[in-house]
């Protein structure tokens, strides 16, 4: 089964398997609260991509580094970067966790 990144939850960008909302393609109804309260997170993206070193960074190491209080919105964050933004990109080809490797894009 192939999927899309049309296919993927706008705050999260995990793979919705249902839809929650009519509008935007949320995956939970915590996804869908943290949408309505946080549409712009420039300034957690970009504390993200301050922190991150050359090469590949481990997000568990990125996030005790950065000391955000959220590990959800952090790792959405680090999501919307990797799958709609494009200005991260992972090792693997998995969903993202804790324990995934992440790299800023060479342009």
């Amino acid at each position: 089964m192939v999927f899309s990144d049309s296919m993927r939850c706008e705050y999260c960008a995990r793979l919705i398997y249902k839809n929650v909302s009519g509008k935007y393609n949320l995956c939970s109804i915590k996804c869908k609260n943290y949408f309505r309260k946080n549409k712009l997170n420039n300034e957690l993206e970009k504390i993200i991509l301050d922190n991150i070193s050359k090469g590949w960074n481990e997000i568990n190491i990125l996030f005790s580094k950065i000391n955000f209080k959220d590990k959800f919105e952090f790792i959405s964050a680090i999501g919307r970067m990797v799958y709609f933004d494009k200005t991260l990109k992972t090792k693997t080809k998995n969903e993202l966790s804790m324990r995934s490797l992440i790299s800023i894009v060479k342009k």
